[in-house]
């Protein structure tokens, strides 16, 4: 028995949208399926996403994220990797850092998909504000999953529809490694 590996775990920290082929309705059975154990702090709950519906409803649950992380670690809980992705607002960050605090490991792949914007905009409710927040958040991930409008946004850049030049997705990626992740993924680019 004491040869048997523990299977790895992973936190998804990311909210859930009752309609729509995103968040945690998506993250969880995929990594599931991978043979992963996915355990979940939900976010928000919203009745659709954000990005292409209007009159969504929307229940922050900021308030349940750091006691979930506590009560886990109290379990003594090991997590071999941590992914983020919606988050309700920019404060939200500041309590996703403590949760990583809380219960990473030396060995936890942080993985942060700042997902804020698309199409060269803001999802509803967001500004410069939540670009600032998961800025913070970049920095302290290991592997970052950008669409190329966050990663401009993030960058400093302003954001280009296709097709994206050489030149501009080489000083994005410049501004990207420049908040400190190991490994940098911008989706979207043409």
């Amino acid at each position: 028995m004491e040869n048997i590996e523990r299977v790895k775990r992973i936190a998804a920290i990311h909210d859930i949208s009752g309609f729509g082929k995103c968040s945690l309705t998506v993250a969880l059975p995929v990594v599931s399926a991978s043979g992963v154990e996915c355990a979940c702090i939900p976010t928000a709950l919203l009745s659709t996403h954000t990005g292409e519906f209007t009159g969504w409803t929307r229940r922050d649950l900021t308030d349940q994220m750091l006691p979930i992380a506590r009560h886990w670690a109290s379990l003594g809980l090991e997590f071999d990797g941590i992914y983020s992705g919606y988050l309700a607002s920019p404060e939200q960050a500041l309590i996703l850092e403590e949760v990583i605090g809380t219960i990473a490991g030396p060995e936890t792949l942080v993985i942060c998909d700042p997902a804020m914007a698309d199409n060269g905009e803001y999802y509803a409710g967001f500004d410069d504000g939540m670009t600032q927040a998961f800025r913070r958040l970049c920095a302290r991930a290991d592997v970052i999953t950008p669409n190329i409008t966050e990663a401009a946004l993030l960058a400093g850049e302003d954001y280009r529809p296709a097709p994206h030049g050489r030149g501009y997705i080489e000083r994005i990626f410049e501004g990207l490694a420049a908040l400190g992740p190991r490994v940098i993924a911008v989706t979207g680019v043409h």
